[in-house]
């Protein structure tokens, strides 16, 4: 039985504005497969505008976009996310629009190489205030072109069954300076410790499209951009956040594999 509605997403659940599709490409020890991953990454972004060059003055929700990426390095590894060389990201309102371009760019790939997709969508803020919106939302980096911020960090990641156990409210507490109940002392929660990133680091988190704890699924991917100069402060912020003295929410989160690299015109 079908249990979503016309545009892909389930009842009940946030609606999903639009779409999202990573591709992570692994690519097999051939001859000319530099070659031949340009010919596919150029077949399958024919409609789509090219996210490289999104300078902010559009409101991109309102096209279908791709995006090419380039890994920083690979691990040691012949599949999963961090083996993963090429990286395609493809926007649309409709998600059966990017089953088709799955299906297509899984064609022509072949046996070029290996492809894990994870899937996401764009939804309202769920943890908000009027302050909250102030603090983060206002002062946000928009987004830049390629040129300016050609760095990427993609995470996805989980919150564990306590955390979905709890109400909007109790999980809501934990975004803003609080009194940890575990430990009695004061936290600065999850806002705070990543205010130094607001203004110079571009977020956008990406929901599971079909809702949360489903099975060897993630429950959200985090994507960031950031020019070279703000890598470091990614990485300080990151640390922050995982410091639970800071931030207890982190006690309810499962990271999956970081995978960074870099925004290009075209593989």
């Amino acid at each position: 039985m079908n249990t979503t509605n016309g545009n892909g997403h389930p009842p009940k659940l946030g609606v999903n504005q639009t779409y999202t599709k990573f591709f992570f490409v692994t690519l097999h020890d051939q001859p000319s497969a530099g070659t031949r991953i340009r010919q596919v990454g150029s077949a399958v972004a024919r409609g789509f505008f090219n996210d490289f060059d999104a300078d902010g003055q559009r409101d991109l929700h309102m096209f279908e976009t791709i995006q090419f990426l380039l890994a920083n390095r690979t691990q040691p590894c012949r599949e999963g996310l961090l083996s993963a060389t090429h990286v395609a990201q493809v926007s649309a309102k409709y998600r059966p629009r990017l089953d088709e371009v799955d299906a297509e760019f899984r064609r022509r790939l072949g046996n070029l190489g290996s492809v894990r997709t994870l899937d996401g969508a764009v939804r309202t803020p769920r943890y908000t205030s009027a302050e909250m919106d102030d603090f983060a939302y206002r002062r946000a980096l928009g987004r830049s072109s390629g040129r300016e911020t050609p760095n990427v960090i993609i995470l996805p990641m989980s919150k564990t069954n306590e955390w979905w156990a709890m109400s909007a409210l109790e999980r809501q507490t934990y975004f803003y300076p609080h009194t940890d109940e575990r430990s009695g002392a004061p936290a600065a929660g999850h806002a705070v410790a990543a205010e130094a990133g607001v203004s110079t680091i571009f977020r956008r988190l990406y929901h599971n499209p079909d809702g949360s704890q489903r099975p060897k699924e993630y429950d959200f991917i985090t994507y960031f951009e950031c020019e070279g100069a703000h890598v470091r402060m990614f990485d300080e912020i990151r640390r922050s956040l995982r410091d639970e003295r800071q931030n207890p929410e982190w006690r309810y989160v499962i990271e999956g594999p970081e995978w960074r690299g870099r925004r290009v015109l075209k593989w």
